[in-house]
Order: structure tokens, then C-alpha cells, then sequence
């Protein structure tokens, strides 16, 4: 029988400040190509989302809910590439943690792809969740739905380790405060099994502030596929601060799988990684994706 667990929120009073990417409670939906909620909680135009969302607002969330149905062929691309990215025969059994479920549709994919999977997904929205929910419903059993909130540590007490594998699809960053986003990287590697992955999908500052309008000159190329990046340079941390604050956790590996402008994919290994053939290199006879 699917299980459910709620966890009290915990309003961050410093979020009114910053980076104007949403409600900065961990929220992280799968997105499109738009900054947004994780699941990528994004608006259908692309950069940043209004100041004005709140993911705790039920008509809000409805409505993105409604308009991620456009971005649903681009957000699969995304979702697809982070399931690359799970060393894992279909067959193989493991537990992961999806940091953000937004709609589910993550999950979905993964899911159908390793039938030897169960999921736990957490959003601070109960909204989000209900939505999740019947995303996911023929997987009965193998899903575990979380109401907690990430802006305080107090969201581990609602979770219980440890995962093979820990995801997180534009959530992060709505956090938007560099000590709380470090402290969530140790509650993470608290939950992370031996061998066990942290991948993250989410948006990063760049480098100097002045590189931020080649991201529009980019985006002018409408071939190249490239959103527009108005905004990022407000965003919590760069790519390098990303991964100097994951190994500061404890992670003993850390690497940018792709980056995207703004958008990038990045993973954190505890302790070191495990294939499905085991350690070292893929036997000579090579091995199936499934």
C-alpha cells in the first residue's frame, strides 16, 4: 500500500531577499526550459519566474501545473537525460529520493525504465503532491509521498535513509541562501548509501556577471535551442561553488555531467562508484542499458 507523510513547514524569513525564483522551499519540479520549481516548476515563457508565485497556493499551482502540458516534449529531453545517468540494469533493485516531485513526471520515467525501482518523493506543496500522486498512481507500492520543506533541516525527520540514489530537478536553488544550501548538501550525504549518488539538475550563476548577456545573444539562434538567461547572475552559486560546497559535505567525487548556459547537470558520488557489473571498467563483453 502507498504511504504518506507529512512534515510541518518552516518558513525561511530571509527569502523575501535575493534571486526572485519562487517561494524557496525546495519545491524543485521538473522544468522546461524556464527557471522555475524543479519538476521543473517553471513558466511557460522562458527566464525567470515571477516574484509573485506561491507554490503553496493551490489555483498557482494548478495553473502551472496547467501550462507545463506545452513543455511536456522538452522537459522529457531533461528527464531522459538525467535517467542516463543511473547506472542501473532495469532488473536491479534500489531506492532513490526525489528532492522536488513537482508532477511527477520524473518519476514516471524513471520508474517505467528500472521496474526494480521504488521512489520516495518529498514537495512542500500538498497541491504538488495530490498532482504526483496521480502521475504515479499505477505504481502503487513502489511509491512513498513526503510533505516536508526544505528551507529547515527539520525535513530529514521525514525521511529515512539510506537511498542509492538522490535526485533533484530545479529545486535547489530556490533556496537561494549559500548556508542553507550547504547544510542541505550534509543532510543529503547523511542519506546517501555507500556508493551512492546525489544528482542534481539545476540552474547555476555564471562565472562573472558580465557574461550574462551572451546568454540572449545565444538565445537569438532559435536552431541552437538555447532559453534565454535574464536573472541568473542572482542566482545562489556558480558552477564551481556548486561543486567546492559538495565536496566541503563529504562527497568524495564530484563532476558537471553537461551544462547548458545557466542550466547545468551535476552529480556528487559518496565513497566510490558502483556499476552494475561492480567496480573498474565494463567487462569485455559490454552491457545493455535496458
Amino acid at each position: 500500500m502507498e504511504s504518506s507523510h507529512q512534515h510541518g513547514h518552516h518558513h525561511d524569513a530571509t527569502q523575501s531577499q535575493g534571486h526572485a525564483h519562487g517561494h524557496g522551499h525546495g519545491h524543485g519540479h521538473e522544468q522546461g526550459q524556464g527557471h522555475g520549481h524543479g519538476d521543473g516548476h517553471a513558466p511557460a515563457a522562458a527566464g525567470h519566474a515571477p516574484a509573485a508565485e506561491d507554490w503553496f497556493d493551490e489555483d498557482f499551482v494548478k495553473a502551472w501545473l496547467k501550462e507545463q502540458e506545452v513543455q511536456a516534449d522538452a522537459r522529457r529531453r531533461q528527464f531522459v537525460a538525467l535517467r542516463a545517468f543511473i547506472p542501473k540494469n532495469p532488473d536491479q533493485e534500489f531506492r532513490y529520493l526525489n528532492l522536488g516531485a513537482g508532477s511527477g513526471a520524473l518519476d514516471a520515467i524513471l520508474l517505467e525504465q528500472f521496474p526494480g525501482a521504488n521512489a520516495v518523493v518529498l514537495d512542500a506543496s500538498l497541491t504538488m503532491l495530490s498532482a504526483t500522486r496521480k502521475t504515479l498512481a499505477r505504481f502503487g507500492e513502489r511509491v512513498e509521498y513526503i510533505q516536508a520543506d526544505l528551507s529547515s533541516p527539520e525535513w530529514l525527520g521525514a525521511v529515512e535513509g539510506p537511498f542509492d540514489f538522490i535526485i533533484s530537478t530545479q529545486t535547489i536553488h530556490l533556496l537561494r541562501h549559500s548556508r542553507r544550501i550547504r547544510e542541505l548538501y550534509r543532510e543529503i550525504l547523511k542519506l546517501t548509501g555507500h556508493g551512492g549518488t546525489f544528482l542534481n539538475m539545476d540552474y547555476v550563476r555564471p562565472a562573472r556577471a558580465e557574461l550574462a548577456p551572451l546568454a540572449d545573444w545565444i538565445a537569438r539562434d532559435a536552431e541552437a535551442g538555447f532559453a534565454p538567461s535574464d536573472g541568473s547572475v542572482g542566482l545562489p552559486a556558480t558552477m564551481l561553488e556548486q561543486l567546492g560546497w559538495l565536496s566541503e559535505a563529504g562527497f568524495g567525487c564530484v563532476e558537471v555531467y553537461w551544462k547548458a548556459m545557466d542550466l547545468a547537470l551535476f552529480g556528487a558520488i559518496r565513497d566510490h562508484l558502483h556499476m552494475p557489473w561492480g567496480h573498474g571498467s565494463a567487462p569485455a563483453s559490454g552491457h545493455s542499458h535496458g
